[in-house]
């Protein structure tokens, strides 16, 4: 599947920084223990404040890897998904960078040369989502012309919802459960939609 994701490269980042945070915060508790047996009762209460301090930031960066690790389960489960394109010659790359933060989630390529810029969300998807899209498929028409010679279209897919597909703002909202279909649709395998007409 290539590179690892966005979102799996941030887990990992995040749960570098609790390890760190733990690792300090259970440092300064020996250093607060030493002060109270060396009678300064003031110091080791500074340093359990610190300790708490530390436990809670360890506590918060574990909180948003979770959040990371979903992101990048979702991701991974949309490219399984995509992977049956690739016997009807459909080419797939995933975690591309671009000009803009992070990545593009993964990106299908036709046969005949037209690219969707998919971009991945759990559950849920907001006007944000749909302008980063629209832009990266804006940039692989433009900048990635030899592999998208018909253009890209945007697609935001909802990993964690079923029954979805709809065109929102100019960009192709579906679940996973309908994404190949409506990808197959979208580049005129079927009847198309009338915002890719």
């Amino acid at each position: 599947m290539g590179r690892s994701s966005f979102p799996r490269r941030q887990q990992y980042r995040r749960l570098r920084q609790a390890a760190r945070s733990g690792a300090a915060a259970i440092a300064v508790g020996v250093l607060a223990i030493i002060a109270a047996g060396a009678h300064a009762p003031e110091v080791a209460f500074a340093l359990v404040f610190a300790m708490i301090g530390l436990g809670l930031d360890s506590r918060r960066w574990l909180v948003l890897a979770g959040r990371s690790r979903v992101g990048a389960r979702s991701e991974d489960e949309v490219q399984r998904t995509l992977a049956r394109l690739e016997a009807e010659g459909w080419r797939l790359r995933h975690s591309l960078r671009w000009r803009g933060h992070g990545d593009i989630d993964s990106i299908a390529i036709t046969p005949t040369g037209l690219g969707f810029a998919i971009e991945t969300k759990t559950r849920t998807h907001g006007d944000g989502h749909a302008a980063r899209v629209r832009e990266q498929a804006a940039w692989l028409s433009l900048r990635r012309r030899r592999w998208c010679k018909r253009g890209a279209l945007p697609v935001v897919c909802l990993a964690r919802r079923r029954g979805v597909e709809h065109v929102e703002a100019g960009v192709l909202v579906v679940s996973i459960d309908r994404l190949t279909s409506a990808l197959r649709t979208a580049a005129g395998l079927r009847d198309r939609p009338g915002f890719m007409r």
